[in-house]
């Protein structure tokens, strides 16, 4: 799920900018709940807390440069020098702080009252760059399946379903085809291998006539078909 938090001690700007933020998510046909949450921090240490249990809570920060103790920028300055990894946008009616805030790497600096079609631009990218992209979302009637790309090595197609192999083992079904997956699928790493395979090449250890070797102990097919452009698309993969 792309978690989102929302810092400002202005409750009813919170309140507002809570569903401005829902609006854009709603834009990508996202669901509150399901496919991304909106916590709201009116002041900063609940915040800091979170983000110190696990670093990797939020995906986005919205954040006014007056916020907090001292204020925003020492506060997001102090998470970028912890580790945590997430896109920053700050949100303020304090232009002054725009120079001060380039060392926290922010996406953008944002005034308020907010153009909500700038911020819906912003937070639609952050989504599909650093959450979609790195993501496989299935949906099947009332069934909502979250895959990291990182963690399919394999995807199949067999007996009118779709398997995704995992690296860990096990598999994971959907009851789809796998024409309507593959244009989900990364093409820089996921390579048409068969008739019925797409494969990971990112745990590709070897490929060999007719057969792909992965880091898991698995071996995935490799058809008289495909295996010419399979091997092409591995040794460009290499080089990257």
């Amino acid at each position: 799920m792309y978690r989102i938090a929302i810092g400002d001690d202005d409750l009813q700007f919170l309140k507002d900018f809570k569903a401005i933020v829902s609006r854009c998510m709603e834009a990508e046909h996202l669901r509150l709940g399901e496919d991304y949450a909106i916590d709201c921090y009116p002041s900063a240490p609940p915040l800091m807390s979170a983000l110190k249990a696990r670093k990797d809570r939020y995906q986005l920060i919205l954040l006014d440069v007056r916020f907090g103790p001292d204020n925003g920028l020492t506060m997001a300055a102090t998470l970028r020098e912890s580790g945590a990894a997430f896109s920053l946008i700050y949100v303020t009616n304090h232009r002054d702080y725009v120079f001060n805030s380039f060392d926290t790497r922010p996406l953008h600096y944002l005034l308020k009252p907010v153009n909500e079609e700038k911020l819906s631009e912003l937070v639609r990218e952050d989504y599909r760059r650093r959450y979609q992209d790195v993501r496989l979302y299935l949906k099947s009637g009332a069934r909502h399946t979250s895959l990291a790309f990182q963690n399919i090595v394999a995807v199949e197609a067999a007996l009118h379903r779709v398997f995704l192999h995992l690296r860990d083992g096990t598999s994971a079904e959907w009851n789809g085809t796998l024409k309507e997956l593959a244009p989900q699928l990364p093409g820089w790493c996921f390579c048409r291998c068969h008739n019925s395979y797409f494969v990971n090449l990112a745990h590709v250890t070897e490929m060999v006539r007719y057969e792909a070797r992965l880091d898991n102990g698995k071996n995935i097919p490799i058809s008289k078909r495909y295996y010419k452009p399979a091997i092409e698309h591995y040794i460009a993969f290499l080089k990257i």
